[in-house]
Formats: C-alpha cells, structure tokens, sequence
C-alpha cells in the first residue's frame, strides 16, 4: 500500500498504472485492496491526499505487474459501485504529451 515507512516507495518501474476516479474521501487502500487483488499482482494503491487536511482528493492509483491483469481490472471494474459510488477505472495516462483528460 502506499505508507512506505523507511523502506521507502515501491519500484514502480515496468508496472501499469490505473487510474481510479470517483472514490469517496473516507475510502482507504485497505478498501481497494480486495476489490483488485482479484484480478492480479499488484504493486501499489495510491490516494493522494491535502497535505493540510489529510482529506482525500477522490481518486486513486492502483499499479499492477502485467498488462492483462491491469486489463482484467479495467474490464471488470470500471463502472462498479463502491461507498455507494459508481467509480471510473481508466488506464492513467503521464507525461506532457499526454492530451488533458
């Protein structure tokens, strides 16, 4: 998950990202963790937070090993209700050559 402690982030190089949009602010990682554990290996769940408040900011990443399991994850999640919201899982897209979403 993404409370690294002193062994510091995971290595994320050669994994696929997800984006996972529409979260509620009281969603954890501990909560996204069953819903894609199913589908593969994954590396890490990210939630990006306001440093000032800790409050969520609504979305997620979740960074898989293997590109047909992050497909897997795409295919089966994207549209499913968790907290009561319908959440959005899209391939995450980096870079500046990357059109605003």
């Amino acid at each position: 998950m993404s409370d690294f402690g002193r062994a510091g982030p995971p290595d994320i190089r050669d994994t696929y990202s997800l984006l996972v949009l529409n979260i509620t602010f009281r969603t954890t990682a501990d909560d996204l963790f069953p819903l894609f554990d199913k589908y593969g290996k994954f590396v890490d769940v990210f939630i990006p937070r306001d440093r000032r408040t800790g409050d969520s900011w609504g979305y997620a990443f979740v960074r898989y090993k293997y590109a047909d399991e992050t497909q897997k994850a795409v295919d089966k999640l994207d549209g499913r209700v968790v907290d009561g919201r319908e959440i959005m899982v899209q391939f995450a897209k980096y870079g500046p050559d990357v059109e605003r979403m």
